[in-house]
């Protein structure tokens, strides 16, 4: 296997004697090709022949020896590499190709296989390469994925125009169908479409859309809307009935349970519904004119909705058998139910747009209702308070609607500490902030 320098000196001697001898003629046949090592689909057959015969004309006698020509081989790939400004991701494959190579070629050696032979090649080095090849493949694939991704994001949080290359006949394609699709909607929606703004039409088949999927979940999932609230009507009635309390402030206890706790339920139900639909609605921003905001918008609709019926059938049902007291003015009633139903849609989207960004902010979005529920007037109206307890509690303009609401519905109360005023201005202003976070959380929302 090994040759004597004497050898060599012969065959240089030899080769200096034939006439059709030019300096240098040799080096092509071992030095190495980038190309040839940066193309998974060459065999390793051709490069490995290269490295064989630099190893040939080499002192090769010792590891020490063989180690020198390695890595005089692979400080050539590097310059070759830096000639050639080849990117890292691009370089890294033909330097593990080089490696395996020499690996498995030592190792052949060590073992005392005959590695000058004509036709040699280490019996693992097919599958090494195609293994490394395919690692290769899915790590470019991976890697233009996540440009691709980078670049949508880029152009979504600085609303630019997404460009991207394509085949030059994809591009004519691509053209023809922009030509027709401008053709389509040229007529009178054409300014509507262009800007993409979402339409009010959008709305009811997404409501549409939305209960069919409520429905599709569970048949049965309309009627727990009937649960939560006699639960806890129940539960509220219940305290009061133990301590001996029959009325508070001229409000019979079932009645006031029942608008405390149903309207608080729609209350959460909104929070929740429409906070986590605005986070998870990557899956429908692929229809025109649909958005985050829109999504959310629905769900509030939905459960105001559903909780208006509620109330309905709550009120109608308790009237009959005496245990509840009919609303004195059923659109003042109906009013603050509105009112409550939109300040839970701001809170919501202002918990989804903190979502997209915090994602572990809706695990603790339920620890903010219960507190806000504490101070909100659902178990009791601050006139049953303390004077020096009361500003703890009518901070939230939460309180005030609830209160406000009891006023509405019974002509035996009014609040004297509850005010309209507070409550609407702390309504625009949630309705305001929850727009604005929404405005700088829809780029962290991507279409799937």
């Amino acid at each position: 296997m090994s040759t004597s320098n004497e050898d060599r000196i012969k065959d240089w001697r030899a080769r200096r004697q034939d006439r059709g001898y030019t300096v240098g003629a040799g080096i092509a046949a071992w030095r190495l090709d980038l190309a040839a090592l940066s193309d998974a689909s060459i065999s390793p057959a051709s490069v490995l022949t290269r490295l064989v015969a630099r190893l040939r004309g080499q002192r090769h006698d010792s590891v020490a020896a063989r180690r020198a020509v390695y890595e005089a081989v692979q400080a050539e790939l590097d310059a070759e590499i830096e000639r050639n400004g080849y990117a890292d991701t691009s370089a890294d494959f033909p330097r593990r190709r080089l490696r395996i190579m020499v690996r498995l070629l030592e190792l052949d050696i060590r073992a005392g296989a005959d590695v000058f032979a004509p036709g040699y090649m280490p019996a693992r080095l097919a599958a090494e390469d195609e293994r490394l090849g395919q690692a290769h493949e899915r790590r470019e694939r991976r890697r233009l994925q996540d440009e691709a991704q980078s670049a949508r994001r880029h152009a979504s949080r600085n609303d630019i125009p997404l460009r991207i290359e394509l085949p030059e006949d994809e591009a004519l394609d691509l053209a023809i169908l922009r030509e027709r699709l401008r053709d389509l909607h040229g007529a009178p929606r054409g300014r509507d479409v262009d800007q993409g703004r979402p339409r009010l039409r959008t709305l009811l088949p997404m409501f549409v859309y939305q209960l069919r999927v409520m429905h599709g979940e569970s048949r049965i999932a309309l009627l727990w809307a009937l649960v939560g609230p006699v639960v806890l009507l129940t539960l509220i009635s219940s305290l009061y009935f133990l301590m001996g309390t029959h009325y508070i402030l001229g409000m019979d206890v079932p009645t006031f349970s029942l608008l405390g706790a149903t309207t608080w339920i729609m209350f959460r139900q909104i929070i929740f519904r429409s906070s986590t639909s605005y986070v998870s609605a990557r899956g429908m921003l692929n229809f025109q004119g649909v958005t985050p905001l829109m999504g959310a918008v629905v769900q509030a609709l939905i459960y105001v909705s559903v909780y208006v019926v509620v109330f309905a059938v709550l009120i109608g049902a308790g009237s009959t058998i005496g245990w509840i007291t009919l609303p004195a003015s059923w659109s003042g009633f109906l009013l603050f139910v509105v009112l409550m139903a939109v300040g839970g849609a701001s809170v919501g989207v202002l918990f989804g747009a903190i979502a997209t960004a915090w994602h572990f902010f809706l695990r603790l979005a339920p620890v903010i209702e219960r507190f806000l529920q504490i101070f909100s007037a659902v178990f009791f109206v601050s006139e049953q308070l303390p004077e020096q307890l009361k500003p703890y509690f009518l901070w939230s303009p939460f309180a005030h609607g609830m209160q406000l609401l009891r006023s509405a519905y019974f002509n035996s109360y009014k609040s004297q500490d509850a005010s309209l005023s507070y409550f609407l201005t702390a309504l625009v202003f949630l309705a305001v902030t929850a727009l604005a976070a929404e405005r700088l959380a829809r780029s962290n929302v991507q279409p799937m």
